[in-house]
């Protein structure tokens, strides 16, 4: 009897969170019905296999539902704003600058809240000020960095130029270790070779990771308890995997810098290295090894990826539509003549190629739903109710595609960058880089490392699709960001 009794009890308890379980806030933002335990995942996931990719999920819903999307997957509660005016309003509103704070949020810093991606409040003001404060000394938007960029578009050009000896080249990750270089230098000291052995296998898996998450982390953020079921279906080992691979490489980074102290800090690492030391002692100090770690992690991964598939698009771009390439050659050659090559300060003088790459961004946007963010506190937007530590995504292809701000923003038209004079004209519609505080803190490196690495190989380079690897595919894998599919293209060095 007693037995049947406790039966009774757990199968009221389950039954009444259940109906618990379903049951919306009062207020919260409309969306799908949500399901015990699993909320409205089923009916997303059934949209992502039908439309490729979550942006377009939460796009579909938006129209069904309205532009302040309310849904919940799995655990999560998660709002997605969408248009340009409601983006821009929500985006810098204090309240909504928060991070998740998620199962994949904390496994890839051993469990705890490091580094500058996904912190807030005063980890993240020290982190991103100590950040900001030593990429400026050791170069970021100074002469050192320029100088740098020149470097690597020119070892990027003589690389391709070998690889093109021997046949079409694989472009998808072809800017890699150029990009990553940029920052690199800045970060430890020290650029890598593009036979480096070592760094290519961790690029590998940076691809990887950005593949296997989304921007909500997964169905292990969403159903955390899956990693102890079906570790290797739910993805948990191979995220696992990479992280190791990534951790491995960057503790033998700062091994170095610390077999070699110095008082006089040569780059980041030796910076924060010298900062751990002067506060030791220091109980709440955002000065330790995890978070040099993390920091580094964080830098590694968001300095380099998006640079780097967006340069890989950009070409795939290109060599499908060859006569864009031909108007930049022809206002490189106007401008920059066939005796040298383009360097920074011919940026001024050509604003085709400027407003080509502004355009780029615009309608290539690869990272359509950002960085997510947190509700920091119960918060009223407009007439809903977004609860405490609600996930917030905000669609940023929505932004650059509002009819409101561009016309016709599905056609590909440089030209809506450029004056009646002919001259670039910056539009502050376009977002590429985010907004308010947490807008992205490498924009300069960012846009320098585009326009030098592209315009490079754009000045020195004709190209075409290799027909025997047959049509590239237009279409990108789907994750963090979208990546680039691999494809091949036949270089062949210009005349000088």
């Amino acid at each position: 009897m007693l037995y049947l009794t406790i039966l009774l009890l757990l199968l009221t308890f389950i039954c009444l969170y259940c109906l618990y379980d379903c049951v919306k806030p009062k207020n919260y933002p409309p969306g799908p019905a949500w399901l015990p335990f699993l909320g409205c995942l089923i009916k997303f996931m059934r949209l992502r296999s039908k439309c490729g990719y979550i942006y377009l999920v939460v796009q579909e819903l938006a129209r069904i539902y309205g532009p302040i999307l309310g849904l919940k997957l799995g655990n999560q509660k998660v709002v997605v704003i969408s248009t340009h005016d409601l983006v821009k309003k929500v985006i810098l509103r204090e309240e909504f600058n928060g991070r998740p704070d998620g199962f994949f949020f904390r496994v890839r810093s051993f469990g705890k809240r490091k580094g500058i991606l996904f912190t807030e409040d005063n980890t993240w003001t020290q982190c991103r000020r100590f950040t900001t404060r030593h990429l400026r000394m050791f170069g970021l938007g100074q002469t050192l960095m320029k100088d740098q960029l020149v470097i690597e578009a020119r070892e990027l050009v003589d690389h391709l130029q070998k690889l093109s000896e021997h046949g079409p080249v694989l472009m998808h990750t072809i800017f890699d270790i150029a990009v990553l270089n940029a920052l690199w230098f800045m970060i430890a000291g020290h650029r890598f070779d593009y036979e480096d052995q070592k760094v290519q296998e961790v690029l590998v898996v940076v691809h990887d990771v950005f593949r296997l998450m989304d921007p909500l982390g997964g169905v292990m953020s969403q159903m955390p308890f899956l990693r102890f079921v079906i570790p290797e279906q739910s993805g948990y080992n191979e995220l696992m995997r990479i992280h190791k691979k990534i951790w491995g490489f960057l503790d033998e980074e700062i091994k170095m810098h610390e077999n070699e102290p110095s008082d006089n800090p040569r780059d980041l690492i030796d910076a924060f290295l010298l900062e751990m030391s002067n506060k030791s002692g220091d109980e709440d100090t955002i000065f330790d090894r995890e978070n040099l770690m993390i920091l580094c992690l964080d830098l590694f991964l968001a300095g380099s990826k998006t640079t780097t598939d967006t340069l890989a698009t950009t070409f795939l771009f290109l060599s499908v539509h060859p006569e864009w390439l031909k108007l930049l050659q022809i206002e490189l050659d106007g401008v920059v003549g066939r005796s040298r090559a383009p360097v920074e300060t011919d940026l001024p003088y050509l604003p085709m190629t400027e407003a080509f790459l502004a355009e780029v961004q615009r309608y290539l946007i690869l990272a359509p739903l950002g960085v997510p963010h947190r509700a920091t506190k119960d918060v009223f937007l407009d007439e809903y109710l977004i609860p405490k530590d609600t996930i917030m995504l905000f669609d940023f292809h929505s932004v650059h595609n509002d009819n409101t701000y561009w016309e016709e923003p599905d056609v590909f038209r440089p030209q809506r960058f450029l004056d009646e004079q002919g001259q670039f004209r910056r539009n502050n519609n376009s977002l590429p880089f985010g907004l308010g505080k947490r807008r992205c803190p490498g924009e300069l490196l960012a846009r320098s490392s585009l326009f030098m690495l592209f315009t490079n190989v754009v000045h020195y380079f004709n190209m075409e699709i290799a027909a025997e690897y047959g049509e590239p595919d237009l279409n990108a894998y789907d994750g963090f960001t979208l990546s680039p599919k691999p494809y091949y293209l036949k270089l062949t060095r210009r005349s000088d």
